[in-house]
């Protein structure tokens, strides 16, 4: 029995340091993969409520002839599939990177969903603004890596031939690499997310806002509109 409760003391001084040691591994994995997860959590609140909104719309037939307006029998997924299409590219271009690209593209995510809760007008152009900003941030990360990765692989003897001699070669090489470094870096770390959030406060600022019902889309305006209410 002596055996038995030895064993059991045991265990109970080492738990502290394997619960701790978990945590830590559960922190560290969190701050790897903190960025795609907030990535994924503003896709998933964009396709559950805002596309489901705008396919609804779009799979909405109108009234005619005294009819009453109905879905129709297409039961179209194409909002939450560009959705999924926009995620999926980001987070496999994005993978094994360093910040601060993975949280610049979660900002960019983070701020789309702010802009499509606040902003109720020109919805479907929004909503299509925010998936090609990223789509388009996306293909600039993967053709960033895929350049450099390719030109990493180049030595001072395949291009010796087109330049002259080994050591003309290599100073171009590294010239070349670091000017592209330089223009790549401010593209991806200014350039571009500057450009998604000017468009998408752009597009927020572009309608005036309801002084009666700030969050009223723009069906809901026409409709008190015309009932006078």
């Amino acid at each position: 029995m002596s055996d038995y409760f030895y064993l059991f003391s045991q265990i109970l001084e080492a738990l502290p340091t394997y619960l701790l040691n978990g945590l830590l591994a559960t922190l560290y994995w969190l701050a790897d993969s903190g960025a795609a997860l907030v990535s994924v959590a503003c896709a998933s609140g964009i396709a559950i409520w805002m596309d489901t909104g705008a396919q609804n719309r779009a799979n909405f037939r109108p009234a005619r002839s005294g009819r009453q307006g109905q879905n129709t029998s297409l039961d179209a997924r194409t909002a939450q599939i560009i959705t999924g299409v926009a995620v999926l590219f980001w987070i496999a271009s994005q993978w094994g990177m360093g910040a601060p690209v993975p949280w610049i593209g979660a900002a960019m995510w983070g701020f789309g969903f702010l802009v499509l809760l606040l902003v109720r007008q020109q919805e479907t152009t929004t909503l299509w603004n925010v998936k090609a900003g990223i789509l388009i941030y996306a293909l600039a990360v993967l053709g960033s890596r895929l350049y450099l990765a390719y030109t990493a692989q180049l030595s001072p003897e395949q291009w010796a031939a087109l330049i002259g001699t080994t050591e003309s070669a290599a100073k171009v090489i590294a010239n070349t690499r670091s000017n592209v470094t330089t223009i790549i870096l401010w593209a991806l770390w200014l350039v571009i997310p500057l450009g998604y959030f000017a468009m998408l406060l752009q597009q927020a600022l572009l309608t005036p806002w309801s002084l009666v019902n700030p969050l009223a889309n723009a069906t809901e305006i026409i409709q008190r509109y015309r009932t006078r209410q």
